[in-house]
């Protein structure tokens, strides 16, 4: 009988320290949340800054190399949160519901795509570049901001240039190669064009407008894990703000970031239009009005065909309102 008694000890023993390990693999699976990055000035200071820490949760990286990607991913589910621009996540929210809008990453009235030649270009206005070669990504920010300045202004369109789709990674070699005339992105790339030597910024497109990109989630992971993504947001509105605010340390951040990810860029070159973008956070009005005019932007291009989706029904506010209580409350 004793030994019975003993057996059953041990057993309850055991039992308590396998239910103890598994209660602590929970909590530490419930503070973890895989986020897409494409390596941006947002997701960089958020995981540099260690922002995350501050709320809670662990954020797994897994690293894509485009918008098509990010969206792929959060369809999928093998991320659970990320971020893009306005013109991929309009074309996302047309073909799914299973993603969600929770959060402005950054916002732009246009200023940040910027068009690019060579130090000794005598390209001087858009009017010199009709017929010439310009390096962009079709379908992106950039290429939407250009598209958008030519119907603001009535004076061009973008049949007037030969845009040669190119990698954001590519555009500053094609240039220094004389291989295009100009290109347009955004800073830092455009930034190091200037650090270098050989670039200048002929003009930006500000005022032509309102561009964003956007903190999405999947929203059967949000469902089921929405204290963890308040907590996220959280840790980007700590992050957006040293942006916003303190532009040495965001970029300090940055050369950080960088680094790890191969690419050796000083602080001086970080900093060098860092104020391009409005890293305010938040969600709500703004967000649909940019998601509406991409998508009438886009629908008159013939890059998107069908019935406009119920966009109010795919941003959310209710995560951001709570982020911004628990940031509030740690600040």
């Amino acid at each position: 009988m004793n030994q019975f008694l003993k057996k059953r000890s041990v057993f309850a023993i055991v039992s308590l320290i396998i239910g103890s390990l598994v209660a602590t693999s929970v909590v530490q699976a419930a503070g973890k949340i895989r986020l897409s990055s494409r390596s941006t000035n947002w997701d960089m200071v958020l995981i540099e800054s260690e922002a995350a820490k501050k709320y809670g949760i662990e954020i797994e990286l897994v690293r894509v190399k485009t918008g098509v990607e990010v969206s792929e991913a959060l369809i999928g589910g093998s991320v659970d949160v990320g971020s893009n621009g306005d013109t991929p996540v309009t074309s996302l929210l047309t073909r799914t519901n299973d993603v969600i809008v929770i959060g402005t990453a950054v916002s732009t009235d246009g200023g940040y795509a910027k068009v690019i030649v060579k130090k000794d270009s005598a390209i001087k206005t858009l009017a010199d570049l009709k017929g010439k070669n310009i390096a962009t990504k079709i379908g992106s920010g950039s290429y939407r901001a250009l598209s958008d300045y030519c119907t603001w202004k009535g004076t061009c369109s973008l049949k007037d240039f030969k845009i040669l789709n190119t990698a954001p990674s590519a555009i500053l070699a094609a240039l220094e190669a004389g291989s295009v005339d100009a290109g347009i992105w955004f800073p830092p790339t455009t930034s190091i064009a200037i650090f270098k030597g050989f670039g200048r910024v002929m003009m930006d497109f500000k005022g032509a407008n309102i561009g964003q990109a956007m903190w999405l989630a999947n929203k059967n992971f949000a469902e089921k894990n929405s204290d963890l993504v308040v907590r996220f947001l959280a840790a980007t509105i700590e992050a957006q703000n040293i942006l916003l605010k303190d532009h040495k340390r965001a970029a300090e951040l940055l050369a950080k970031g960088f680094k790890k990810r191969g690419r050796n860029l000083p602080s001086e070159v970080l900093m060098i239009d860092i104020d391009s973008f409005d890293y305010t956070p938040g969600v709500g009005d703004q967000n649909l009005k940019v998601l509406n005019s991409v998508f009438a932007s886009m629908s008159k291009a013939g890059k998107l065909k069908g019935k406009k989706p119920d966009f109010n029904a795919m941003v959310n506010r209710s995560f951001m309102a709570k982020a911004m209580k628990l940031y509030q409350s740690k600040n």
